[in-house]
């Protein structure tokens, strides 16, 4: 994108009040409030303090906004985004100046039929308005192209690719040689009224000069460096004049343990780090214990464009400030693999990065900046900590560094913080002759020209840039990262409108930032944008939100959620429905006595449960309220001991009641209260 800056004429948004610069004093802007016509003066630091917050938006007009409908290449389907590159390559001579503008036919001429001049002009229109590569992605609907029979079209490309891919040479007769015979394999097989017709070999022709990409097969064959030399051919040495001219980025495995949160581990991470080549002041970095790829360094990109006005908030013990930041003009990387990749280019085109170099393989004078700044580091601060590896075994001796380490990443990336602002930017440099601080600043009076550029704001800078990214789907308590619930009314609109339309299970992009987890970016496929939900639970979950929130921090609550779940045995929740179960049948069966009439036992043991859920073998007797268990070796004598005893006392029982006294009664003698007894005859 084309960056911002605060200059005379320049709108920007602060919160709904629209501002307009009026004039630039040293430290201040005189700026009117369009809103209510009012002259305010503010300083340049809160300006930059606001657009980190994200409160400031620069101002864009209609005609930008139409030309940059999406937010990240990324979005896009691959054949539009290859389409949108091959457009930015075809504009990148003319962009760079190796072909004025009187060259311009004859360059066209060169490429064959793939551009015409009205064509090529209104790229160039778009791309001077947005110096975006957003605003070269094709905006029209409908059909577009040739009209050639699909299947017809698949085998002409797929003879084109196997020769362009081959190593020797061959000429388009060979190339229309394969087409044909592919054509005749494929009849074989078809009807006579659905045979493929040839093309022409016109048409062979112009496709070949669509499909071809001079500097990719180059690229393949000799690599980038001899690549861009047979592109661009011999230049001289580039020298930085002024600040944010060259950036050099690289990274290196760090010689410090760290505690690796995911596992409580000590490990090494790795540094992403990029210097000013002009004044050697570090402008940014990124710290993480994955390996290095491109979304690692597009990370380090966000840092190294934003401003560092949360110094004195977050890391209240750093003394200076640290004000290098902007979008650079060019930058240098090593030619390793993860860098030699189109993901990368296409991040830093989009932000308006005009150039990407990538040094020789084992080159490390071409970018001598950054590998001084790495062994600053080493000197002034990494080989001073608990725990570091030192360079070599000779350094390291005994040492033990796995034993020593206790710094974890909050408090290394604080620390990193110091070195590079205390310790390495205002701090003397002999081969400068000054501190990089004060370079930079002189450089930046020097050229009165030099705007430090930003993006619009700094969740587009984010959206574009930042290395997470998900499917998720919308619940109703939010979208879920590692956990972690994220929400906003706006998100909930989404949710809302999706099931409208019968796609509730549909899941959308998530986009957040690895260094700071306190928000994420949902895509609203209805309104083509972003929209922004907060975390829910980070209070809960005892997570200083005051501080950026690493993604690392997140991976280990939710690891040890795992761990805890794994501690839990999973055949609990049978046994408890197998007694539920039994319980209920039971109660069923009670419930049938008594509808038969029956008197139902009023005592139920419960013995049953322990039968017919956890059967054993051996039944022990235990104490209930005891953690210790006796065993009884002369059960078996004391019970029979006991029946025993019990037999006599029954036998003596018995001898006490085997006689009684009897006496005869005379009938005659007993009263008869005026009672007869009737004799029988």
């Amino acid at each position: 994108m084309a960056g911002y800056y605060f200059d005379v004429g320049s709108k920007f948004m602060i919160n709904d009040n629209e501002y307009m610069v009026r004039r630039e004093f040293e430290l201040d802007y005189e700026v009117e409030n369009l809103n209510y016509k009012k002259i305010e003066l503010i300083r340049k630091n809160e300006l930059l303090n606001l657009w980190w917050k994200g409160t400031l938006m620069f101002r864009i007009n209609n005609e930008e906004e139409n030309l940059m409908k999406i937010h990240n290449l990324n979005d896009l389907d691959d054949k539009s985004k290859k389409e949108a590159i091959e457009r930015f390559k075809i504009l990148e001579p003319v962009i760079n100046g190796e072909i004025l503008p009187s060259e311009i036919k004859t360059y066209l001429n060169s490429l064959g039929d793939r551009v015409k001049l009205s064509t090529f002009y209104e790229w160039k229109k778009n791309w001077d308005k947005t110096e975006d590569l957003r605003s070269l992605v094709s905006k029209k609907t409908g059909p577009k192209g040739a009209r050639t029979q699909g299947k017809v079209l698949e085998i002409l490309d797929e003879a084109i690719e196997y020769y362009l891919s081959s190593d020797g040479k061959f000429t388009l007769e060979d190339m229309y040689s394969e087409f044909t015979l592919r054509i005749d394999q494929e009849n074989i097989n078809r009807e006579a009224h659905e045979k493929l017709e040839y093309v022409s070999r016109s048409k062979l022709r112009r496709r070949k000069m669509e499909l071809i990409d001079i500097y990719k097969q180059d690229k393949e064959k000799y690599g980038t460096v001899l690549a861009k030399l047979k592109r661009d051919g011999t230049k001289e040495e580039v020298l930085a004049t002024r600040p944010l001219q060259r950036v050099e980025i690289d990274w290196t495995t760090v010689d410090v343990m760290l505690i690796d949160p995911s596992n409580l581990k000590p490990k090494r991470p790795n540094l992403i780090y990029a210097v000013d080549k002009y004044s050697g002041i570090p402008l940014g970095f990124f710290v993480t214990f994955k390996p290095v790829d491109s979304n690692a360094l597009k990370q380090c990109l966000i840092h190294l464009i934003m401003p560092k006005n949360y110094l004195k908030g977050l890391y209240p013990r750093i003394e200076n400030e640290w004000v290098a930041h902007g979008i650079p003009h060019s930058i240098v990387v090593d030619n390793a693999s993860v860098n030699d990749s189109y993901e990368f280019e296409e991040a830093c085109y989009q932000v308006g990065i005009r150039e990407v170099q990538f040094c020789k393989i084992d080159a490390g004078y071409q970018k001598a900046t950054i590998e001084r700044a790495f062994r600053k580091l080493n000197t002034l601060f990494i080989h001073n900590l608990k725990g570091t590896t030192f360079s070599n075994f000779i350094e390291k001796g005994r040492y033990d560094s796995e034993k020593k380490a206790c710094i974890t990443m909050q408090g290394f990336i604080y620390m990193a913080h110091i070195a590079m602002v205390d310790m390495v930017a205002h701090n003397y440099e002999s081969r400068r002759g000054n501190s990089p601080h004060n370079i930079w600043i002189q450089g930046i009076e020097a050229n009165k020209r030099l705007k430090l550029q930003l993006p619009r704001s700094i969740e587009s800078l984010k959206i574009m840039l930042v290395a997470g990214s998900e499917l998720r789907k919308i619940q109703q308590q939010g979208v879920v990262v590692e956990n972690e619930h994220y929400y906003s009314r706006e998100l909930m609109d989404l949710k809302n409108e999706l099931e409208k339309y019968h796609r509730e299970d549909e899941r959308v992009r998530v986009r957040f930032d690895l260094s700071d987890m306190r928000k994420v970016y949902v895509y609203d496929l209805f309104n083509k944008k972003y929209i922004v939900a907060e975390q829910t639970g980070f209070n809960r979950k005892k997570i200083d939100t005051n501080f950026p929130v690493p993604y690392e921090v997140l991976e280990l609550d939710s690891k040890v959620k795992v761990e805890i779940k794994k501690s839990f045995n999973p055949s609990n929740r049978a046994i408890s429905k197998r007694k539920i179960k039994l319980i209920q049948q039971e109660d069923e069966k009670i419930i049938r006595k008594w509808n038969r009439g029956k008197q139902p036992n009023k005592t139920t043991s419960s013995s049953f449960l322990t039968e017919a859920v956890l059967k054993s073998e051996t039944e022990i007797e235990m104490p209930l309220n005891n953690d210790e268990i006796t065993i009884l070796e002369n059960k078996t004598s004391t019970q029979k001991a006991k029946n025993k005893e019990k037999e006599l006392r029954k036998d003596k029982q018995e001898a006490k009641f085997t006689y009684m006294e009897i006496d005869d009664t005379d009938i005659d003698e007993i009263p008869t209260w005026g009672i007869t007894i009737k004799k029988q005859a």
